[in-house]
């Protein structure tokens, strides 16, 4: 089976060799919007570390122009920004970077700390993301009351989830 990511959507297609392979298909943001045909090749990104996937300036969220549905702005020109190429596809991807990055530089977040979040939402997805990448143990107390797949998904990225019953 082949896992084909195309902004941001996992699908399953079976290859007629049986052989596992990830395939990602990547657009130049830069080139967005510029009369590109759906039917030309952009190249493919292959990423060592989930942590290079978040933006930066270098590799800046990419934005497209809303051309059609602006027409009617004769003096405007309308962007939109596409989060979903965040590694969740959330902007919480870069909070969470981001406040583990601040804890670093200021000597909060060393080696061998354990994190600990209560959290149910995006920016939890991140941190245990960011955490797992870089080492840090991350424990997340967690309502039974969340969704099943949210918990696996923690679980998954490396969380060890504490579940704390609502009704105590």
């Amino acid at each position: 089976r082949a896992l084909v990511v195309v902004m941001g959507t996992i699908a399953a297609d079976r290859l007629g060799s049986g052989d596992q392979k990830v395939i990602a298909k990547a657009i130049d943001p830069y080139e967005l919007g510029s009369g590109i045909s759906h039917g030309e090749t952009h190249s493919v990104r292959v990423y060592d570390n989930v942590l290079q996937l978040l933006s930066d300036e270098e590799n800046p969220t990419p934005l497209v122009r809303l051309q059609h549905v602006t027409k009617h702005l004769k003096h405007a020109k309308v962007y939109a920004k596409l989060e979903w190429y965040n590694p969740f596809g959330s902007i919480k991807d870069r909070v969470a970077a981001n406040l583990i990055n601040h804890s670093e530089q200021a000597g909060q977040l060393v080696p061998g700390t354990q994190m600990v979040e209560a959290t149910s939402g995006n920016t939890g997805l991140g941190l245990v993301m960011v955490a797992n990448a870089k080492g840090y143990p991350l424990t997340v107390p967690i309502s039974t009351r969340v969704p099943a797949e949210k918990r696996n998904a923690l679980k998954f990225m490396g969380g060890k989830l504490i579940e704390l019953d609502d009704e105590l």
